[in-house]
């Protein structure tokens, strides 16, 4: 797993800023609603932000439900819609895992899809397109 986090750090954008971030003490605790996840490591990688729009990678490991986790791998461009919803999630990779070595092989495979993600289209219109979702007014 360790090889897998360094590689997702490798491509974070030369002047950008990276971190795990690492709520322990959510390994212990049960969501209260089927639509809280509580999230346990994670990271954002962000490849295209002008200030008004953004594109970013995520990679996190959540509590579903004791002793399962979720893996996840997204993509997230900003929202125009309106309502604002902030962001949308326009491409994913999940996995629910209950073993360590279930949890190994779903981190390295999300690693991967954030490695292979940060090569592809790095313009957040192109995949709010792809997503059907609108794009914001050109100026």
């Amino acid at each position: 797993m360790r090889a897998a986090a360094r590689g997702v750090e490798a491509v974070r954008l030369p002047d950008a800023t990276f971190r795990w971030d690492w709520w322990p003490e959510n390994l212990r605790k049960d969501p209260v609603d089927k639509g809280i996840r509580l999230v346990v490591l994670g990271t954002t990688l962000t490849l295209s932000n002008n200030l008004s729009d953004w594109l970013e990678l995520a990679l996190c490991l959540v509590r579903e439900q004791r002793p399962r986790l979720t893996v996840s791998a997204t993509i997230e461009v900003a929202c125009w819609c309106d309502p604002d919803h902030n962001m949308h999630v326009v491409r994913s990779e999940e996995r629910l895992v209950g073993t360590a070595t279930a949890l190994t092989e779903a981190f390295e495979s999300a690693a991967d899809a954030v490695v292979r993600w940060a090569g592809e289209n790095r313009d957040p219109l192109v995949h709010r397109t792809a997503a059907g979702l609108p794009n914001p007014e050109p100026r």
